[in-house]
């Protein structure tokens, strides 16, 4: 196998993890950017996957994990159990090929010397056993069994495309389209490109709206130094969009905003924003929930309910990749 390319993650975007229905929550991972190439000083054999050093965000301490322990911890914290199994398994691996991919970048000195952290806005969210029991009550054992079926059935493999470890990224729920990569962040990767994940249409939290007043919406957008002129019907335009429908730009005023800008300043679930106004004020329409790219975790429980394996989910979301045991 040939050496591997190390590319470190990185991201700004700030994702809320919040109630979703009956599907328990979702969070985000994701980067911002295109990230740097490092190689990989050693070999890849010389790397133990036997445990992990996460930086736990809530205490603040970096702690060793066993690999299957953290990877089962990350699957409770990222996805609904509720979830079908094989979307379950799916999403193990996903999770799997970023935890490889951070040990073999090696410690982070900004975490105290672990590889990973357990913020989801920059790696992988993770729940301790306690914190399950605490979430499901009386279906733990239930639960419990169930996520450690999935994450058995796929822990031991990794995606790759050419023998590299892949970005596994992935969010909630697309628009209906997933997105390619170079339209969300600063470059993009062969293998994230936008497929066909109209099941995330059947979402109970698929659309989300934020009105806004006209006084606070010129409040707002006075504090992010745009002039509005007097007509507010020439407050925006019509923006502009990619076939997946992410926001690639507006003018608002005298400035221009990305979705991904307005996403954060609004505190929206996606880049899939249109703006409209009434008599009352503006309205943005959102679709979808994350960044789009990669796998969406909704889209990959609806497939698992039509009958795709977890094998065949990830091959859908990650264009011409490979699995293998690594």
């Amino acid at each position: 196998m040939k050496k591997y390319l190390i590319l470190s993650l990185f991201t700004a975007l700030s994702i809320l993890i919040v109630p979703l229905c009956v599907y328990g929550i979702f969070s985000d991972t994701s980067i911002n950017r295109i990230p740097e190439l490092h190689s990989v000083p050693q070999n890849i054999g010389d790397i133990s996957f036997d445990t992990i050093k996460v930086y736990n965000s809530q205490n603040e301490r970096t702690e060793t994990l066993d690999f299957r322990e953290y990877i089962i911890g990350v699957v409770a914290a990222e996805m609904p159990v509720e979830f079908h199994s094989e979307a379950l398994s799916a999403g193990t691996v996903t999770a799997a090929t970023l935890a490889r991919k951070k040990l073999l970048s090696g410690a982070d000195e900004a975490l105290d010397g672990a590889v990973i952290s357990t913020d989801s806005t920059k790696h992988q969210a993770y729940m301790d056993k306690e914190e399950m029991k605490e979430r499901w009550g009386e279906d733990f054992n239930e639960y419990y069994e169930k996520l450690c079926t999935a994450v058995d059935n796929a822990i031991d493999y990794s995606i790759t495309y050419e023998d590299e470890l892949i970005v596994s990224v992935y969010h909630a729920i697309s628009p209906g389209i997933t997105e390619n990569a170079e339209n969300v962040w600063i470059g993009g990767f062969p293998y994230l490109v936008s497929v066909d994940s109209s099941g995330d249409k059947l979402s109970p939290k698929y659309s989300s709206e934020l009105k806004l007043g006209f006084e606070e919406f010129h409040a707002a957008m006075t504090e992010q130094g745009v002039t509005l002129p007097e007509d507010k019907t020439l407050w925006f335009d019509s923006g502009e969009y990619t076939e997946a429908g992410t926001l690639k730009s507006i003018n608002i005023g005298d400035k221009s905003f990305s979705g991904e800008e307005l996403r954060d300043i609004f505190s929206l679930r996606s880049n899939a924003i249109t703006l409209s106004m009434n008599n009352e004020g503006i309205t943005f329409s959102v679709k979808g929930y994350g960044h789009g790219v990669g796998m969406s975790q909704y889209g990959a429980d609806y497939l698992a309910r039509q009958g795709y394996t977890w094998q065949e989910i990830i091959k859908h979301y990650y264009t011409g990749v490979e699995i293998e045991i690594i």
